[in-house]
Parts: C-alpha cells; sequence; structure tokens
C-alpha cells in the first residue's frame, strides 16, 4: 500500500513546509494574530488530517494534525474544508512563490468548492488580529460589531 492510499488526506493536502512557507510570504497578514489563532484546511473527502497554521511569538507554524471529526474540537478559528479539485489549485499555488494562494483560497470559498466555517465570533476574530487576514479571503464586513 502507498503511503497516500493508507492516508489520502496527506495526498490532497500541501505539504507542511510548503504550507509554512506560504504563510512567511504574507507575513502581513499573519503579523497581527494573537499568540494561538489557528486556522486549519481540510480535505473533505478524506478528513483525518488538518494541515494547520497557528500564529506563535516567534511567529506562523504549520503542522498536520489528526481530525476525529467536529470542528469545534479541532482548537481552529477558522476551518477550510476544501474539495479535490480546489485543493489542488491551493497545492499549486503553494508550490510557487507569487502571491497566488490567496487568490485560489477566495476563488475556492467564492465557488463554494472551500467552505469556510468560522467557529468564533466576528467580534472575537478581529480582536485575535484576523481583520486583514479575512480581507485577503473575501471576507469583507463593515460596520462595529459591539
Amino acid at each position: 500500500m502507498t503511503p497516500a492510499a493508507a492516508d489520502p488526506a496527506g495526498a490532497l493536502l500541501p505539504s507542511v513546509p510548503a504550507w509554512a512557507a506560504a504563510a512567511a510570504r504574507h507575513g502581513e497578514l499573519f503579523a497581527p494574530l494573537d499568540a494561538g489563532a489557528r486556522i486549519a484546511l481540510l480535505a473533505r473527502s478524506a478528513p483525518s488530517r488538518l494541515l494547520v497554521w497557528e500564529a506563535g511569538e516567534q511567529g506562523v507554524d504549520a503542522s498536520v494534525e489528526a481530525f476525529a471529526g467536529g470542528y469545534a474540537s479541532s482548537g481552529a478559528d477558522i476551518v477550510l474544508a476544501a474539495d479535490d479539485e480546489s485543493l489542488a489549485a491551493v497545492r499549486a499555488a503553494t508550490a510557487r512563490d507569487d502571491g497566488a494562494l490567496f487568490e485560489a483560497l477566495r476563488a475556492g470559498i467564492r465557488s463554494g468548492a472551500i467552505v469556510c466555517y468560522m467557529l468564533r465570533r466576528r467580534c472575537l476574530l478581529e480582536e485575535r488580529g484576523y481583520d486583514e487576514l479575512l480581507d485577503a479571503l473575501g471576507f469583507a464586513f463593515m460596520g462595529a460589531c459591539r
């Protein structure tokens, strides 16, 4: 059995180094995040693993974590659940050094191929520093959240 057959999510999700490098290329979006802020990517067709960005004191780390189901129990603030086609576009975008990742994520969200689950209220996300990142994903909100 090949590694991809044993863990189909591993073949669908971008690699951890590519995911970390993509965050580093978009430092302006991640710098405002509070330590502990977490964004997860999930393959809907193989929901066994989460690819996670987690903000820390020294920047953003990337890791793969087991996913047993239940978005709320993932510890993520935002979960991006993507279909296979949009994951292929995300993988391709993370492999390039041209800033295409957020274009691919936005396109997937707009088309419904990527479902964005915000597991915290908008007010809390704003307090944790997510404003610029949410704008980059295509979520522009106006008005007070207090």
